[in-house]
């Protein structure tokens, strides 16, 4: 079931301990079974050669495109680009869904 929350308080970020702008739990685990956890975090993404996409969507929050209805499609993309980024770093892909679904596969994600 796809299921988003929103809450006040988010955990703080496991790098550098700061506030995170977005915190999500993966529909995936990880090799030893345990929820990937991905992070958003305006300290510590910002400058992340390896993380190209976390700059630019902290970028647009920064640039006000949170807040701008007008620019929803843009800022769609840039959270789907985010979640393969962060993805890619857990060893998962983005691919087409498969012929025979598995409970796993439901997202289009691969390992």
């Amino acid at each position: 079931m796809d299921r988003v929350v929103t809450m006040a308080n988010l955990p703080q970020c496991s790098r550098c301990r700061g506030d995170l702008l977005i915190s999500v739990v993966s529909p995936q685990d990880d090799a030893a079974g345990r929820p990937i956890h991905l992070e958003l975090c305006p300290a510590c993404d910002p400058g992340d050669i390896d993380r190209p996409a976390a700059g630019i969507l902290l970028q647009y929050f920064a640039d006000g495109g949170g807040r701008d209805e007008t620019r929803a499609q843009e800022g769609a993309q840039l959270l789907v680009e985010w979640s393969r980024e962060c993805m890619a770093a857990h060893g998962w892909y983005w691919g087409p869904a498969p012929t025979m679904p598995f409970p796993s596969d439901q997202w289009g994600f691969r390992r």
